[in-house]
This record gives C-alpha cells, structure tokens and sequence, in this order.
C-alpha cells in the first residue's frame, strides 16, 4: 500500500476555511479545487482487500484511489469492501483491490463548479470524485467537501421536509453478516440498532470496517451490539438543515437520527443534505433566470417609449399582486401587438 502523498495546492483559494465550521464563500462560484482534500492515500490494483482494510480502518477513510503510472484506474469504497461481509465469503479478505474496486472512476477537473460536481454525485449516485489534471491525481471531493461548499450559499427549512422516513433496524444482537445483508439488500450504509423497541446504537459502514473486517473477526459470529456505534447523535424534526449540516461537519458525522420524543421518525444524511441544497439553489437559479428575462423585456419597453417607463412604475406601485411580466407582457395603449418580430432575451 502506497503511503500518504502530499499533493501540491494547484490553486490559490478563495475560500476562508475555519476547522469545524462551513466555508463561506468569496467568490460567487466555488470549485472542486477550492473544496477538495489535498491529502490522498491511494492504492496499488494488487494490493489485497484486506491490506486496503486495514489502511482505510488505520486512517479513518471511506475510500481509497487506486492509481498506476498511467494516472487513476479506479476507486474502493467501504461499500466495495463490505461486499464481502454480506455474501458470506470467507475468503474474499485474500482478493485483490482490482477485484472489487468501481472502474472507470467518474473524476473531475479542478476547476469544475461545486454544483457541477453535486449534481453528477447525485446522477451518478456517488459520494466522491477524486480530481485530476491531464490524468494525474490532484486531490479528493466528497460529499462532505460539496456540501461546505453549497451550504453558504443557501439557507433552507427543517431536516423533517428532506429527511428519509423509513428507517432500516436490526435487534442489537443480531449478527453483523445480517445486518451486512439488510444494508445490502436495501443499497444502505447503516442501520439503527434496536434493544426490544429502544434504539441502543448505529452501526455504519465504517463500523464494520474498522472493528469487523480489518480485526479479521467473523461476520457470522460478531454481534452488532459489539461493534455498533454508542451513543448516536440525534436531532428533533424540527432542526432546520442549515443546523444539521453544521453539526455534521462539526462533530464529523455522515448522518443523524431524527427523534420526536422517544420515537425514531426519521434519519437525515449527508446524501440528503446535498440533494436538498442542490435542489434549493436550482430553484433559485430558475427565479433568477425569470427576473432577468423580465427586466430586458421591461427595458426593452422603455427604450422604445420613455414614457412608458412612468406608466409601469404607477401600475407596479399599485398592484399587489403579479410581477413584471404583469406590465412588459403587453404593448403600450393603442399600441398593435406585433407578433412574429418581438426578441425575447435571456440573461445566464
């Protein structure tokens, strides 16, 4: 296994980076390159499952890169890893990286936009991109990157409006090959851990990694109560997202249980949490576009007739209700529309 490699800063950042809070942004748009980690551990095609384990355990790493002298073949998530776990196979510890690693790997330049790369994350149902120049490994945006990145430029409403409702359980003392294969079985990456019908932990993908598969215990035999994380961070319906967010980069979660009172009603990621932003500044995108369209058709009108300009504000001032579109969607008084000849300009 390769060890850590200090990549160089491809970029000056225009971000102000504080540890544990988000990034607010200087610049109107930020790039993977302003967001993205520079420090990756990366790994060889015939290194063997178990040997990438114990690097990502030993690291706290969701993933590894795997890169050759040609640039990034591919990426091994825990997700890769954990395969193993839930088919039951004994051996597959002694399989090699390029056995069960994704290739091709979806990359991104560096000066792709943050928004470019959450919506290709959410197309393409990932939750991280490593980032290259010509072919070679510059650094690594995940979610957690994206959603710094997204989170200063919209405030949103509260985690019950995103959050997923139907919560995966096991029985704590179920075994971890079980659990493997209901996480499995319903594309998940944990499941609330149940003592009769009290919640007693979360256990992660991470969990299972780092105190199953790299300490080369037996799936079948380790029960979850064993290697669940205790306690878990909870969180009321009622927390708004921008909340969420900051607790989770903060306390370096990928996920919190929304309890109301005693019972589990939901659990909010952050898949979630970078849908939701994603979606909030689209919309935003769509108004701003509108008003735009508007205001050149407006000044459109007014160039043509100055005079035009004094009727659209009295009418404006004393309407309630419509926007712009209301006054510059029709021709002056005793002015002919003029169908066919009319240009319509929109603004990116």
């Amino acid at each position: 296994m390769e060890s850590m490699t200090q990549l160089p800063n491809p970029i000056s950042l225009t971000i102000d980076a504080t540890a544990g809070e988000p990034l607010k942004a200087t610049r109107r748009e930020l790039t993977v390159g302003d967001v993205m980690s520079l420090n990756v551990i990366t790994a060889a095609a015939d290194n063997t499952i178990f040997q990438a384990a114990r690097t990502m355990s030993a690291n706290h790493l969701s993933c590894l890169v795997v890169v050759d002298d040609t640039g990034v073949t591919g990426i091994l998530t825990e997700k890769d890893v954990l395969k193993g776990v839930a088919r039951d196979d004994v051996q597959f510890r002694r399989l090699k990286v390029c056995d069960r690693m994704s290739s091709p790997v979806e990359t991104a330049p560096v000066d792709m936009s943050v928004i470019q790369a959450g919506r290709i994350m959410e197309t393409r149902r990932i939750k991280r991109l490593p980032v290259v120049d010509e072919g070679q490994l510059l650094g690594l945006v995940t979610q957690t990157d994206i959603m710094r990145g997204l989170v200063a430029l919209s405030p949103l409403r509260a985690v019950s409006d995103i959050m997923n409702r139907e919560v995966a359980t096991i029985q704590a003392n179920a075994t971890v090959a079980e659990a493997a294969r209901v996480m499995a079985s319903k594309d998940i990456s944990c499941v609330v851990a149940l003592h009769r019908r009290d919640v007693a932990g979360i256990l992660t993908e991470k969990d299972m990694l780092k105190r199953v598969v790299a300490l080369h215990k037996n799936p079948a035999e380790t029960r979850v109560a064993d290697v669940m994380s205790v306690p878990i961070t909870v969180i009321p319906p009622t927390y708004s997202v921008l909340s969420a967010t900051q607790k989770m980069d903060n306390m370096h979660l990928h996920r919190l249980i929304v309890m109301d009172g005693n019972k589990v009603c939901g659990i909010v990621t952050q898949t979630d949490l970078m849908q939701a932003i994603q979606h909030e500044l689209n919309r935003l995108e769509s108004e701003r576009r509108m008003l735009a369209a508007e205001l050149v058709a407006l000044m459109g009108y007014v160039k043509q007739d100055p005079a035009r300009l004094q009727q659209l504000l009295a009418g404006m001032a004393s309407s309630s209700s419509g926007g712009l579109a209301d006054f510059a969607g029709s021709p002056p008084r005793g002015e002919a529309s003029d169908e066919g000849h009319g240009q319509t300009s929109h603004l990116a």
